[in-house]
């Protein structure tokens, strides 16, 4: 399947519409080998970028700082996000108030993937880390909504499949509500692997009951 074919579908989640201000481009200007994935197995200069360490797309691989969304785009808005509501919501002064935000005369207006907060590479991979916790004990729950093209669920079973622990609890469906809400695989020294069905990159965002049901379970200690 050609990159041409999926370009215009929001890759937050592919199920919702992509949506377009009037000053947003259509698509991400996104580098010409990006379109050449899968047509060769030479090494294109963006397979270092998708499958290192960048992000957002087009960001550097090497230790530096991370380029923001609106410094990619020259200000503009993130790709098929429409961020009006909930930033009304969250600038009011009542909602401030209430989670304990500054005033907006102190820190600013709250922004969706605003450039005021920088970030830095200093490390590779980040598996080593969870396979140091993991060893010692800590309990961990990784999670990805199966319709999130941004970050796929794929990658993120692949990697939790590679810290090479053994599989304690084979890949099955779990349930919310009675209903089948995606599927989980465990893993000795309490790591788990889950789905959420029908969810995009941000789970708690289009499965609010979901995600709140597989949580509260892990928080309690109890079988999800």
């Amino acid at each position: 399947m050609s990159a041409m074919n999926i370009r215009d579908l929001n890759m937050y989640t592919i199920l919702e519409l992509c949506y377009h201000r009037p000053e947003t481009p259509e698509t991400i200007r996104l580098p010409s080998s990006f379109w050449k994935l899968g047509e060769t197995d030479r090494p294109l200069s963006v397979r270092t970028r998708m499958f290192g360490r960048a992000w957002p797309i087009r960001a550097p691989v090497r230790d530096g700082i991370i380029p923001t969304w609106p410094q990619l785009l020259n200000s503009l808005s993130v790709p098929c996000t429409d961020d009006e509501v909930a930033t009304k919501w969250v600038n009011d002064p009542a909602v401030r108030k209430t989670i304990h935000a500054e005033n907006e005369a102190v820190i600013g207006e709250w922004e969706l993937c605003t450039d005021n907060i920088l970030y830095n590479h200093d490390v590779g991979s980040m598996i080593k880390y969870h396979k140091n916790l993991t060893s010692r004990g800590y309990r961990a729950l990784i999670y990805s909504g199966d319709h999130d093209m941004c970050v796929p669920f794929t990658g993120t079973e692949a990697w939790t499949r590679s810290v090479g622990y053994e599989i304690v609890d084979e890949w099955r469906p779990w349930t919310s509500n009675g209903q089948v809400a995606g599927y989980l695989q465990g893993y000795d020294h309490n790591l788990t692997f889950l789905t959420i069905k029908g969810a995009g990159h941000t789970v708690p965002e289009y499965k609010p009951q979901e995600a709140l049901d597989f949580y509260t379970r892990f928080l309690a200690g109890k079988p999800i």
